[in-house]
């Protein structure tokens, strides 16, 4: 996993410094359904810089998820390109791990501390058992499981799974972590107490990651940099950076101001969106 060079992330002249982890050019993703080919994202374009947290906001259907995948080396543009470290993102590899945000993402049948050694073993991070059982205990250390590493996945509460998850992600040490919506399912007591553990995590370790959230205010918290798409097909509105923001912040009139102006750029395209809905309706009348 990326480390060092942390000052690239939300800071604009630092991350001139240096070079792109990821550089997105011009993207255009576009998938297939039984009836129709939907394109997701329209020459989307973004950097991501190492130790950037950086967040992909937008409203459901403007191809967040589909960039991710994109990112992951499941689904090719169609348009642009999409480099890690300077290298055309063909397929997946152990250079980028997704965690989602659905619970059943663990092995069933393997303890907390088999499903890290499992994916070290696999994913090639490590020649022998006793290495693997070394790094997947400092990593399930780290998210604060260490009582559970002999528990099965089904006597974990949701956000107790959610930890494994991201344990076992940032142990492969992955250039860069992507996190698709991973506490969209998790009560907001708990999905509050994630994010302030991923904040603490990235604070020991600086790692990078690509965030997708359609939360506001989780953008403002967990993101340095958050890139706005506007909805489907999804195209960049604007980035912004919010790395001095945090939970304690929600309270301050520049964080208020600012989820303002985010929420005015998603709803003035819904505006537009829905007049121009009643517009074609009206005019086949």
């Amino acid at each position: 996993m990326t480390q060092g060079a942390h000052t690239a992330a939300g800071n604009t002249p630092a991350a001139a410094a240096v070079d792109p982890l990821l550089d997105v050019d011009g993207v255009t993703l576009q998938y297939k359904t039984k009836e129709h080919l939907i394109t997701a994202t329209y020459r989307v374009g973004f950097k991501v810089y190492p130790a950037d947290r950086f967040v992909l906001l937008g409203p459901s259907g403007c191809g967040k998820s589909t960039l991710l995948k994109g990112v992951a080396g499941y689904l090719k543009p169609v348009e642009g390109n999409m480099r890690l470290k300077g290298v055309d993102i063909k397929e997946p590899g152990p250079d980028r791990v997704m965690v989602f945000q659905e619970f059943d993402q663990l092995l069933p049948w393997k303890t907390v501390k088999e499903n890290i050694t499992f994916a070290l073993m696999n994913g090639g991070r490590c020649k022998t058992q006793s290495e693997a059982n070394d790094i997947a205990m400092e990593y399930i250390k780290k998210v604060k499981l260490d009582r559970f590493e002999d528990t099965y996945p089904h006597m974990l509460s949701g956000g107790m799974k959610q930890r494994v998850s991201i344990a076992r992600g940032m142990a492969m040490e992955p250039d860069i972590l992507l996190m698709d919506e991973p506490f969209a399912a998790l009560d907001a007591l708990t999905r509050l107490q994630m994010q302030e553990e991923l904040l603490q995590l990235w604070e020991d370790t600086h790692f990078t990651v690509l965030f997708v959230t359609h939360s506001i205010e989780e953008a403002l918290i967990v993101g340095s940099r958050i890139l706005v798409l506007s909805p489907h097909p999804g195209q960049v509105k604007a980035e912004l950076n919010a790395h001095h923001l945090t939970h304690a912040s929600t309270g301050d009139p520049e964080f208020g101001e600012l989820k303002t102006k985010i929420h005015n750029m998603l709803f003035a395209d819904r505006i537009l969106e829905d007049e121009l809905a009643a517009a074609a309706a009206e005019a086949e009348g």
